[in-house]
């Protein structure tokens, strides 16, 4: 587990949008079914206002007929009894009885295509028209009859208008449950955009309170962090950088004395001075590594790329810990790789001191080239690292539990910094376990003049 690790508090505002989205999505469907609601309550109303003009005017028609062929049949009667000539007036109602017909006619048509006509109101509209031909032809005959009753007219007109009548009370029902309907659903609508305008521009306004305070906080704490960060580079790099002048004194002077005659001759003398070597290129590694993280952080840490021997650096290490009572045994390939002199004698540096500090008693060098690549490794015979930890070994701060580091007594930043150094050199650098030895192997790229003849050079063009 990585060790300060802040807790994720994002769920909170998570479900707050959740909850905002899911309440405008409930309230749109709302508006919608109003809305919807309304465009039908119109519909309904249209409809039903229209069915009920069929309905007037069919009954105003079937009024009209009825008065005219009375009329028309009075008129035929007084001219039989007092010979007055009443032709004119005579065929002038039938003709408005006949105009009459036409739109009972069409009313009944528009009421059939909506569906309203019952059979009952079919039988009587059937027998209205039949009885209104008959009275037609007495009064063409000019055959004398009773005017308010002549071929039945009366009662085919009464039965008509009751079904007209009833029909007609129908429609004014529907009209006004619709339109009460309508005017509900009005005050609804109203209801809610006077509730839910108001409420929307609270929510959305302290929505984007809220929104602004958080981006003001999180502009604090970003803030915050980047004077933490840059005081904390400022001061490692200080600290570093003050460590370095005593610590190459005394790298400097323990060196001359572990040359010097007088130690050599004196056994117990000269393993002190070489305790006091090792133990200060320790402590000028470690300054090192501080130094490097600071780089990083600021990513301010630029590589100079030469061509190296490395067996040549890998022997060059080899005396320099020897120096410090380390022994190192070597099998090394000669090669030259493309590299960081300073940032790669850095990595072998701490791979060593890993290996004396946490390794086993036995420790060797290996090199080879393997295609394009050279690969070091620094072989130990110690327990090696826990299984659980090896995904995460080349993190930094890594903890074993909660307690100790992945190694004992350190800070937790030289597999890092191996790590990091080797990618930004183009190489890797991974951990492996064979045979009970730990090896960490580093990779870094070959030089043109060492890749295989037929990688190095440009393939052959085929000649026109």
């Amino acid at each position: 587990m990585i060790a300060g690790r802040p807790v994720e508090r994002g769920r909170t505002r998570f479900d707050r949008s959740l909850a905002i989205t899911i309440v405008t999505g409930l309230v749109l469907l709302l508006i919608l079914g109003l809305v919807f609601s309304v465009a039908y309550g119109s519909q309904r109303i249209t409809t039903s206002a229209g069915s009920l003009h069929d309905a007037d005017e069919s009954l105003r028609s079937a009024t009209v007929v009825r008065a005219q062929f009375a009329l028309a049949s009075l008129m035929n009667g007084m001219a039989r009894e007092s010979g007055i000539l009443a032709d004119d007036s005579i065929e002038f109602s039938l003709e408005e009885a006949d105009d009459a017909l036409k739109d009972l006619a069409r009313g009944m048509d528009e009421l059939r295509s909506e569906d309203l006509i019952t059979s009952d109101a079919e039988v009587s509209y059937e027998g209205f028209v039949a009885a209104a031909e008959a009275t037609r032809q007495l009064i063409n005959n000019r055959t004398p009859g009773d005017s308010q009753g002549v071929a039945g007219m009366p009662d085919a007109f009464d039965r008509l208008t009751v079904d007209l009548v009833e029909l007609r009370e129908d429609l004014r029902g529907a009209v006004n449950t619709s339109d009460q309907l309508l005017g509900r659903i009005g005050n609804l609508a109203r209801f809610l955009v006077a509730f839910l305008v108001p409420a929307a521009v609270i929510l959305i306004y302290r929505e984007l309170v809220r929104r602004q305070q958080r981006q003001a906080e999180l502009e604090t704490r970003l803030e915050a962090e980047r004077r933490i960060n840059l005081a904390q580079e400022q001061f490692i790099a200080n600290a570093s950088h003050e460590l370095r002048t005593p610590l190459t004194s005394i790298m400097g002077l323990s060196m001359t004395l572990a040359e010097s005659d007088a130690v050599l001759s004196d056994a117990s003398a000269a393993e002190l001075v070489g305790i006091i070597v090792g133990e200060s290129e320790e402590l000028a590694r470690m300054v090192e590594d501080l130094l490097t993280v600071a780089r990083l952080d600021a990513g301010a840490l630029h590589y100079t790329f030469d061509d190296i021997k490395v067996h040549e650096e890998l022997e060059d290490i080899r005396d320099s810990v020897s120096r410090s009572g380390m022994q190192v045994t070597t099998d090394i390939e000669a090669c030259t790789v493309r590299a960081d002199r300073l940032r790669l004698r850095q990595i072998l540096r701490n791979l060593l001191s890993n290996a004396r500090k946490y390794g086993g008693p036995n420790v060797r060098i290996e090199g080879h080239i393997d295609g394009r690549t050279y690969v070091c490794s620094i072989i130990d015979d110690g327990p090696g690292i826990p299984e659980e930890l090896r995904p995460r070994l080349f993190q930094r701060f890594i903890h074993q539990g909660q307690k100790t580091t992945a190694s004992r007594d350190s800070v937790g930043l030289g597999l890092s910094i191996v790590h990091s150094l080797a990618l930004g050199m183009g190489g890797s650098v991974q951990y492996d376990s064979i045979n009970g030895d730990s090896y960490f192997s580093l990779r870094l790229p070959l030089t043109l003049a060492e890749l295989p003849t037929e990688e190095a050079l440009p393939a052959a063009q085929p000649v026109s």
